[in-house]
């Protein structure tokens, strides 16, 4: 009985709810399911300064990595850590010009110096070894990059 006493009291407000005015120029900015993606990406670029820079980096290494795949990672992270091309060449031992090149994509660093500069980028170097083996899933080995010793 309390139950059906109930929903007569809220039958009336649904009602209501639903014959009410819509503003057309407020629900066309303000839709119940969101906004669309680059409706979105625009109100926070125009809010945000660091925002703007973000989205450009992110687009500037999507480019990037169609072509060559290892810059645009090394760049990535960087970019996550914080880090300067500076800062990451003096701690891996080698030239900001360097750094530069390889972020580039102009430039493939040797293995040793690729190890230590993903080193300071908290990562490690691995190799594989992928063997195709007829009718089946190829053989995958992965593992460190051995450290170089000179005789």
């Amino acid at each position: 009985m309390r139950r059906r006493a109930a929903d007569r009291e809220v039958d009336p407000l649904i009602k209501r709810d639903k014959l009410k005015r819509v503003d057309v120029k407020a629900s066309h900015r303000i839709s119940p399911k969101g906004t669309s993606v680059a409706e979105a990406a625009k109100g926070r670029a125009r809010r945000g300064e660091e925002y703007r820079e973000a989205r450009d980096e992110y687009s500037a290494i999507r480019e990037l990595r169609k072509k060559n795949w290892i810059a645009a990672h090394i760049r990535e992270r960087r970019f996550e850590l914080e880090l300067t091309q500076k800062d990451v060449a003096g701690r891996a031992g080698t030239s900001h010009s360097f750094i530069s090149k390889v972020e580039g994509g102009d430039h493939i660093p040797t293995i040793p110096v690729l190890k230590r500069i993903l080193a300071v980028l908290d990562e490690e170097l691995l190799i594989g070894i992928e063997r195709q083996i007829p009718d089946g899933e190829p053989e995958r080995e992965v593992a460190s990059v051995p450290t170089l010793t000179t005789a």
